[in-house]
């Protein structure tokens, strides 16, 4: 019987200690984002958590580690976005629509490379660095998804992946501004 309840206290302590954890977890994602969102109204605070909270690393990140994560996201959308565009450039498409295919290629083919030199600068804590990089990937984005607007009755076909990027690039801004401030 006492062994019982030994094991059964256990039971309890480890899964209130887990509930402690994963809830401090939580709340530096939540703290983070509502931060970012507070000081940039450019911040989707919803897209933050859920983006953040997707790395299971950020259940034991601090906010510094929480930049990092939105690094490596950025990297990651901005890789899947660059093999999007080279599957799409390989349908037939309207002459402008290839065109502007083409050129996002090249845009997004510099902000992988920006992206990578961000995340190298950002282990080296050269935030400055990491902030001009980001914000040259964002420019990237943007410029890719104007383009298609240029011509009337043109529709993207890269509005999200252009969105994501744009979103990444923004929360890593706040998330530095929040790392360097401290």
């Amino acid at each position: 019987m006492n062994s019982a309840l030994c094991t059964l206290f256990l039971f309890l302590a480890s899964s209130l200690i887990l509930f402690h954890v994963e809830s401090a977890a939580n709340d530096i994602v939540s703290d983070t984002c509502q931060k970012s969102a507070a000081s940039s109204p450019n911040v989707n605070y919803d897209y933050c958590v859920k983006a953040l909270g997707s790395d299971p690393k950020s259940r034991t990140a601090d906010v510094q580690g929480l930049g990092l994560i939105a690094l490596n996201l950025l990297e990651s959308s901005v890789t899947s976005t660059g093999s999007d565009i080279q599957q799409l450039l390989k349908q037939k498409q309207d002459p402008y629509v290839h065109q502007c295919l083409s050129d996002c290629s090249d845009l997004y083919s510099d902000a992988l490379e920006t992206t990578k030199e961000a995340v190298g600068a950002y282990q080296q804590k050269r935030f400055s660095d990491v902030q001009f990089s980001v914000s040259a990937v964002s420019t990237d984005a943007t410029t890719c998804e104007s383009q298609f607007k240029e011509k009337k009755g043109v529709t993207s076909p890269l509005t999200k992946q252009n969105g994501d990027a744009t979103q990444l690039s923004y929360i890593e801004l706040a998330i530095l501004a929040i790392v360097k401030g401290s």
